[in-house]
């Protein structure tokens, strides 16, 4: 049995998720992270693609894409961002409290929200 690959398709708008993204960090589009903050977005959205397992012909774009999933693109932007100041992952760290999730798994926070958004399960 053939599968069709995961649909690809870039959905999201790479300035609207970087602006909201720092809206959120609380920066501005002049900080010295904003470039770091905009490069995250096609990786976050490639993520979500991955998870979402939709095929091609379902594809969203940046007007059919619900708000929840244009929400996600936003968050995991912001947790890929944030990995630059994750503790390293040691033993040491996670004693501390400092290990979080999302510093492992940037789809943490948001695979409940992603989640009716599935298309294939990966049953075979």
């Amino acid at each position: 049995m053939t599968v069709t690959a995961p649909d690809v398709s870039v959905w999201w708008d790479v300035d609207v998720v970087a602006a909201a993204a720092l809206a959120q960090l609380r920066l501005t589009d002049g900080d010295v992270d904003a470039s770091r903050v905009a490069d995250a977005v096609d990786p976050a959205g490639q993520s979500i693609n991955q998870y979402l397992d939709r095929d091609p012909a379902d594809a969203y774009d940046p007007t059919t894409a619900p708000a929840q999933v244009q929400d996600a693109v936003v968050q995991v932007t912001v947790e890929l961002y944030r990995r630059k100041d994750a503790p390293p992952a040691s033993i040491d760290g996670m004693l501390a409290g400092a290990w979080r999730p999302q510093s492992v798994d940037a789809l943490a926070g948001v695979r409940a929200q992603l989640a009716p958004f599935r298309a294939r399960r990966g049953i075979g």
